[in-house]
């Protein structure tokens, strides 16, 4: 804490990671423990913003299961969702239809590099 203020390192747990083949791929990393959660099934996503004001911006955050289970044991209940379910608010929340999302998938196979 430095002349009243507090000193928080951020941490984007939405990364590439950049494969054998020079591909980068995206990953989702734990913000608590810096691992990689390579299945949707491992890990939550936190939406847990109490007292946030109407139109603030927030980030959620992103714990892989063990992390969680661990925090889970000191804190009361939060606002989690699996995942998967994380995705597809998101999806939804951007109107990204199955039709746009079929395209899409379409056009990234006929690209080599993804």
């Amino acid at each position: 804490m430095q002349s009243g203020k507090l000193s928080v390192a951020l941490c984007m747990a939405l990364i590439f990671q950049v494969d054998d083949q020079g591909h980068p791929r995206p990953k989702v990393r734990c913000d608590s423990c810096g691992g990689i959660i390579e299945n949707y099934a491992d890990g939550v996503a936190l939406l847990d913003t109490p007292g946030t004001a109407l139109g603030a911006i927030t980030e959620p955050i992103f714990h892989c299961l063990g992390c969680e289970e661990k925090i889970q044991k000191t804190s009361g209940p939060r606002a989690s969702m699996p995942i998967d379910h994380f995705m597809l608010y998101v999806l939804n929340n951007i109107q990204l239809t199955p039709k746009a999302l079929e395209t899409a998938r379409q056009k990234m196979k006929a690209t080599s590099d993804f």
